[in-house]
């Protein structure tokens, strides 16, 4: 393949709103990295993406300002609380679950409030105050580096506690999923996060209204395999679920 053919195909990926990793383009364009770093380099001048530590996002997509907690807030809210209510329903007491950062994350923390034995690990702030009180609730926090922005906590304390949990489900926000990219988060530390608690549960259950859907942001932390449930609300695509039916993923719609 020429160089032309190979730029074209490029710029079609990243125009499509796609991040774009320099081992996958070359598995796929069948030529060496290096040459797709000359591609990659050569399109950057060109100001057609921007150059990531293993690839390149849209212009724009590598410093796109990551909304705020309070911004997300108000995004879908009635959506939102109809997944939280749907994912309330697939937790028992005596279960141990784990719930990351996020504004859908955080509406079913409010539900477990009144929950009898169980026990809730999370990295997040705000989550561990929802259910300081909760007498029911065995609350296990993380410790960390908060982030400001989503107020989940973050680094080699976070993580050291991470690898050494288990949990039967963790109920994960997202900030994109999609068919090819898995599930993606804007920040890459908080990725590193969420990878970890993936290993950490049994069950991956994704809380995620249909804006998130065929979203890619930044990081990657998932492939879509690590999904055992997604659930998400009736604006979702009805292709992407068929999809993820097909694959072996249940999807529960609100």
């Amino acid at each position: 393949m020429i160089s032309a053919q190979r730029r074209k195909i490029i710029i079609d990926k990243i125009n499509s709103g796609m991040p774009l990793s320099v081992s996958e383009l070359s598995r796929e364009l069948g030529v060496s990295p290096m040459t797709i770093r000359r591609d990659l380099s050569s399109l950057e001048k060109e100001g057609l993406l921007t150059r990531t530590h293993g690839g390149a996002v849209p212009v724009g997509g590598g410093s796109e300002e990551e909304p705020s907690f309070d911004e997300k807030l108000n995004r879908f809210p009635a959506e939102k609380l109809a997944i939280a209510r749907k994912a309330a329903e697939l937790i028992k007491d005596g279960d141990t679950i784990l719930l990351n950062a996020g504004t859908t994350v955080t509406a079913l923390a409010r539900l477990l409030k009144d929950r009898q034995n169980l026990t809730v690990v999370t990295n997040t702030v705000n989550i561990a105050m929802e259910l300081a009180q909760s007498e029911g609730i065995n609350l296990v926090l993380t410790g960390g580096n908060m982030r400001t922005r989503s107020y989940a906590m973050v680094g080699t304390l976070t993580e050291r506690v991470l690898r050494e949990i288990h949990v039967q489900k963790a109920f994960l926000g997202v900030n994109g999923i999609s068919i090819e990219h898995g599930l993606t988060t804007p920040n890459m530390t908080e990725a590193h996060t969420n990878s970890l608690m993936i290993k950490a549960a049994d069950e991956i259950i994704v809380l995620a209204d249909h804006s998130k859907i065929g979203r890619v942001t930044l990081s990657r932390f998932a492939p879509i395999e690590a999904v055992s449930t997604l659930i998400t609300d009736r604006a979702a695509p009805p292709d992407f679920i068929e999809e993820l039916v097909r694959r072996g993923i249940e999807v529960i719609v609100v």
